[in-house]
């Protein structure tokens, strides 16, 4: 290939990041806009407690939906998009992959029901949980990682559109007061089965994937590959997720609504960055631009810290507007999130985008892996001093992101990948 077919290719591949980082962009807004919509409305029809029992029920689905993920979002997608132009490849990973979730939702839906039915305080909301687990299994059908390893984001579009507007349609028809609140979970995981039956209907029609019984070891191959992304992934959990759990079931459900309420702002607006990365990182397993990467940085380094002055400045209106004067006091634990806007965003493009890339995927996982061992053994030290509550709890948050943020600018230098060569 000579230098003019290469800078042709190049220019290709980056205006096909452009296509899917824009797709990838249209389903972070939804994200972002809907919520938007519907949280303020649940938080002035529903009862604080209520409204905190929904997040306290989605903090322990996140655990089952990593489990069930096993890190096939990277893996999967990694893969996808070194072997995608190999039809039967692709068919292979797809059917190994899926058999390998379903084996791994029946174990989650096992270890569900042990707990709730073990336990006075999930058995009396038994129909939350399990209707919140509906979500699991639709997302081991919509198979967002299927379509980001053939980078072709427009569909996941297409299929966020259809799980937030089935979602948006029946909360606002059918839940008009308290006793209503049940059926949330239900509605949110409609929307997500629906646009997973549409996902597998694409893989099969539109992308030529042939399902099959596939052999135990191509599934148990699929999750040996994927064990050290699962080993990140439910490092994640344990410091993302923990703390509504936590202060669920050592608090009360009306303080896990005011942490989750302040949470879901800023993560709403983090969420906003994942589009990128989603994109960044096949285009980076690929080409491994350096240059172009570097550019990257300093946009989002820019943005983000103008992200972070004016949540500091504006957290209390930003609060009082979305949700009303019950949740107000909210805004301080806005504020402590606040400050790692930039941590967050820079970990983030730092970890898959640039080290995982490279092959350090080890050294990628480390950090959460060590972030998530420091964020319980500190989560269990200030239960036991009677310090545990949303602020110790924030700022316990905001130095997991700090940890991470510093450990892969330390693995950057050590191993000089900003020196190395595609």
């Amino acid at each position: 290939m000579n230098i003019i077919d290469k800078t042709r290719t190049a220019s290709a591949e980056k205006k096909n990041l452009f296509k899917n980082f824009t797709a990838m962009g249209i389903i972070q807004i939804l994200n972002y806009v809907i919520p938007f919509v519907t949280l303020p409305y649940l938080a002035r029809v529903l009862a604080v407690d209520k409204f905190g029992l929904i997040f306290f029920a989605q903090a322990i689905m996140d655990y089952f939906s990593r489990f069930v993920d096993f890190g096939f979002n990277q893996s999967g997608v990694r893969e996808l998009a070194i072997k995608r132009e190999n039809p039967h490849k692709v068919s292979s990973i797809y059917t190994s992959i899926m058999f390998a979730r379903l084996g791994l939702l029946l174990i989650s839906f096992l270890i569900l029901s042990v707990i709730v039915f073990g336990f006075e305080k999930f058995r009396q909301d038994w129909v939350i949980y399990y209707f919140t687990f509906l979500s699991v299994l639709g997302n081991i059908l919509l198979s967002t990682w299927f379509f980001q390893g053939m980078e072709k984001m427009k569909f996941i579009t297409y299929l966020n559109v259809l799980t937030r507007f089935i979602s948006l349609v029946c909360i606002f028809a059918f839940i008009r007061g308290q006793d209503d609140y049940y059926l949330v979970p239900l509605f949110n995981s409609l929307g997500i089965l629906v646009a997973g039956l549409a996902s597998v209907w694409l893989a099969i029609h539109h992308f030529g994937v042939k399902l099959y019984i596939p052999k135990f070891k191509e599934v148990w191959l699929k999750l040996r590959n994927s064990s050290e992304y699962f080993l990140g992934n439910v490092s994640i959990a344990l410091y993302q997720s923990a703390n509504a759990f936590v202060l669920g079931l050592c608090v009360s459900t009306t303080m896990v609504a005011y942490y989750v309420s302040a949470q879901k702002i800023y993560l709403a607006i983090y969420f906003m960055y994942i589009p990128f990365y989603n994109a960044f990182f096949p285009y980076m397993s690929k080409n491994k631009d350096i240059k172009f990467w570097k550019k990257v940085f300093k946009i989002i380094l820019f943005v983000s810290v103008g992200v972070s002055l004016f949540i500091l400045l504006f957290s209390k209106p930003i609060i009082s507007i979305f949700y009303g004067p019950q949740l107000v006091e909210s805004y301080k634990v806005l504020r402590i999130f606040a400050i790692i806007v930039p941590f967050h965003m820079l970990a983030g493009t730092m970890g898959y985008p640039l080290i995982g890339a490279f092959g350090y995927i080890k050294e990628t996982n480390q950090c959460w892996i060590m972030a998530g061992i420091i964020h319980i053994i500190a989560l269990c030290i200030l239960y036991i001093i009677n310090r545990l509550n949303i602020y110790s709890v924030a700022c316990l948050y905001a130095f997991s992101h700090i940890f991470m943020f510093l450990h892969r600018v330390y693995y950057i230098n050590k191993y000089q990948i900003l020196k190395q060569k595609g």
